[in-house]
């Protein structure tokens, strides 16, 4: 792995008084075959972006710059100096930075071009640390390492690797016991409400103001009004605290056969129609995966608070 000015050999957390680099992480991840798999996709952009340089076609500077901006505003880097020092922090240079932005702009090719070891190292790491993948990389091992010292105080976990996906799993799946689960669905019987929707949406408020008089007052069908009024009308299955904040006050209270709205999201103003309002039940797919989730981030969280000390804000 190439880094310009040590960054990889940087301690990104310690365990046990072991420090961590962003070199193990990496390591793990290869371990779990995941940087195989960024290794390939990055392969596959730089030959996208190669055959798209031979036919004069790659994305225009404007919108390479458009995806910057985009970037930088999640990231919330937004002066110069910030992103500058941002990016030297990772060994990454601004020319790296925007051709990762451009390459963000165009999908893999599936046939792989001949790219030189070197290139393909430098490139694997500047989509990794400009993407969130290597954050999410340190994440995970963080978790595996504090699992391991918890099953097993005074171990060194990071003697192997290869072992640590196991242990987590393993920790995992003692987490997972129904009872655990049905609790956490109880204590999100509101939040966790799984709401069958029909929304229709459209930039103009007077056409929802429009069709929501047509639908509650003259008894038409939604589906009929989107169509005559040229509205884009789909239907989704949400949970509560999943739908867009606008709709989610008014939803709170609203019974299956109730029209809500029109209500402004955003760029566009909506109209919804509740078909299905149905109290969360670990039976729902949706509300089980949510469950699940949320006992192992809250368990995961715990063990890394208590064996992890961070080096790096990620």
């Amino acid at each position: 792995m190439t880094t310009p000015g040590g960054a990889a050999g940087t301690t990104v957390f310690s365990a046990a008084g072991h420090p961590f680099t962003w070199i193990e992480v990496i390591d793990a991840a290869r371990v779990r075959g995941e940087w195989q798999v960024l290794q390939r996709q990055v392969a596959g952009l730089l030959s996208r972006e190669a055959e798209l340089s031979a036919n004069d076609a790659l994305p225009t500077p404007e919108a390479t710059k458009a995806a910057g901006t985009a970037w930088r505003y999640r990231y919330r880097l937004l002066s110069a100096d910030e992103l500058k020092e941002w990016l030297t922090h990772y060994g990454v240079t601004v020319p790296e930075w925007m051709a990762e932005m451009r390459r963000s702009l165009t999908d893999p090719a599936d046939d792989l071009a001949r790219v030189p070891a070197e290139q393909l190292d430098r490139a694997c790491w500047v989509h990794a640390v400009c993407s969130g993948v290597l954050a999410e990389h340190a994440r995970l091992l963080a978790e595996e390492v504090a699992v391991a010292l918890a099953e097993q105080p005074g171990s060194a976990p990071w003697d192997d690797l290869a072992a640590l996906p196991r242990i987590r799993e393993r920790f995992c799946a003692a987490q997972l016991r129904e009872s655990v689960l049905a609790a956490e669905v109880h204590n999100n019987r509101v939040g966790w409400t799984s709401l069958e929707l029909q929304l229709l949406t459209h930039p103009d408020e007077a056409v929802t103001r429009e069709a929501a008089m047509c639908v509650s007052v003259d008894g038409r069908d939604l589906a009929d009004v989107a169509t005559d009024a040229g509205a884009r009308l789909q239907q989704q299955c949400v949970l509560l605290d999943d739908a867009d904040p606008a709709l989610r006050t008014r939803l709170l209270a609203a019974d299956a056969g109730e029209l809500v709205g029109p209500l402004s999201t955003g760029a566009d103003h909506c109209v919804a129609m509740v078909l299905k309002r149905l109290p969360p039940s670990l039976a729902d797919p949706a509300v089980r995966h949510r469950a699940e989730g949320t006992v192992l981030h809250r368990a995961l969280s715990a063990e890394v608070n208590r064996h992890v000390h961070w080096h790096e804000h990620l």
